[in-house]
């Protein structure tokens, strides 16, 4: 997975930060708002005609052909795998939400409240996230293996950013069920654009999603003092929460690369912009010029780099030649964007 301030900004889909204290903090009026800003809602709060539009138009994405040149991604097998590659590249992704709609989704990018299934076993295994006709599908098949001791042939995914327990994992094998049901993708294990084809794997661990992802969890979040904080902490708590909480030690979720790879990915990272929002939105003013982050990733002493400023311009990845400073990014609700959530924190 992407580090760095950008992922963090852009799209609100991404949020990758390693950042650490040595902000740019200024006050600054807010500037004009959209007039109209997309409404992003919770997964569950949508209707059974908006679900089925929205994964209707994931699936829609991965029949068209792929815009990126295969000399950039060779791997790369439909218009959903430029989303994939991008990642796997380290660009960003501003554009998912452009195509969904394109492809006949008309609302916001939804997004996974985790809170609402943390409190409990029951709770996230019921989630309706997982639904079978109107969400992303369940658990894989059991297979064998720890991070230490994998079933042979299988990848694991595990880095020493996850720090948590696996003893509960109770997955592994593809997507049983669902629209993406044995669904593949043709890039990767890892940071490899290579030609291949795999299927898209989940291996649950409710430990590290009930653990980390929880309301307790997001409450001490909404407490941090600056951005730097907020986003390390992120990494170690909520951000964690939706990768290794689904993706376990095989799952595509827990591949720092590839995690795009599996389609809540984007509900995920739809929820890390709308945890940011909330911060944001105790001290709106302030927290709308608060950035901070090296450069270089895991920089933290600034020894190949400086930090992120307000005033660098940042890439919408390979299937695009946008670029945009990071101060048009700060504030959802204004004209780049343009959009907001029904709820926040």
């Amino acid at each position: 997975m992407k580090r760095g301030v950008r992922a963090f900004l852009l799209s609100g889909l991404c949020c990758f930060g390693a950042c650490l204290p040595g902000s740019e903090q200024q006050q600054q009026k807010r500037t004009v708002s959209c007039e109209d800003p997309v409404v992003r809602k919770e997964w569950r709060s949508l209707s059974e005609v908006e679900r089925r539009s929205y994964l209707d138009a994931v699936k829609c994405m991965m029949e068209k052909p792929a815009w990126t040149s295969t000399s950039d991604l060779p791997g790369v097998a439909n218009h959903f795998e430029d989303f994939l590659g991008d990642h796997i590249l380290q660009a960003d992704t501003m554009h998912f939400v452009k195509e969904i709609r394109e492809c006949g989704f008309q609302g916001g990018q939804p997004y996974w409240d985790w809170t609402l299934d943390a409190d409990s076993l029951d709770g996230f295994l019921a989630s309706p996230i997982f639904d079978p006709e109107t969400g992303f599908g369940g658990n894989g098949e059991w297979v064998p293996g720890t991070v230490d001791n994998p079933e042979p042939g299988m990848a694991v995914h595990v880095t020493s950013a996850f720090t948590m327990s696996f003893d509960d994992r109770s997955g592994g094998g593809c997507i049983p069920n669902g629209p993406f049901a044995n669904m593949t993708i043709h890039m990767g294990p890892g940071v490899s654009v290579e030609p291949t084809e795999y299927c898209v794997r989940r291996d649950f661990t409710p430990s590290a999603f009930m653990t980390l992802g929880n309301s307790a969890v997001v409450s001490e979040m909404m407490e941090t003092p600056d951005f730097g904080h907020f986003t390390d902490q992120s990494e170690k708590t909520i951000h964690s929460a939706g990768h290794p909480g689904v993706g376990g030690i095989y799952g595509t979720l827990t591949d720092l690369y590839c995690s795009p790879g599996d389609p809540l990915f984007f509900l995920h990272h739809a929820n890390m912009d709308r945890a940011w929002w909330s911060w944001q939105s105790r001290d709106l003013e302030t927290r709308l010029t608060d950035i901070s982050g090296p450069i270089v990733p895991y920089d933290k002493e600034n020894r190949l780099g400086g930090n992120y400023t307000l005033d660098h311009t940042v890439r919408a990845g390979t299937t695009s030649n946008v670029t945009v400073a990071i101060r048009s990014l700060m504030d959802i609700e204004a004209e780049v964007l343009c959009y907001t959530y029904n709820t926040i924190y």
